[in-house]
């Protein structure tokens, strides 16, 4: 099949959207309410509930049995407004947040 037969295809791939499963709702912000929610030993799972939307994952590291990871979510409020969440096999250790309301 000659490369400008499978053109059209292509580029219809390109447009179509991702699946949901990995998309995140570009409306999804923190609330200071939400924040609060955030118990230490919760799993990530229940912070998800609880915030709305996935974090974004910004660290990562496996030591022998422990697995640490670090999560940003965008939050309400002013400029920059952030939360960020510490996770030790699965579950809360520590978050701060900066900005939201």
């Amino acid at each position: 099949m000659s490369i400008l037969r499978l053109a059209p295809a292509l580029a219809a791939l390109l447009v179509l959207p991702c699946g949901s499963a990995v998309a995140k709702p570009s409306g999804c912000r923190a609330t200071q309410a939400a924040y609060a929610a955030l118990k230490r030993g919760m799993s990530y799972h229940r912070a998800v509930e609880r915030l709305g939307c996935p974090g974004r994952r910004v660290t990562h590291m496996t030591i022998g049995r422990t697995e640490r990871t670090t999560y940003t979510w965008r939050g309400t409020g002013s400029y920059g407004a952030n939360l960020t969440v510490s996770f030790r096999n699965g579950r809360l250790t520590s978050k701060s947040q900066l900005g939201v309301n």
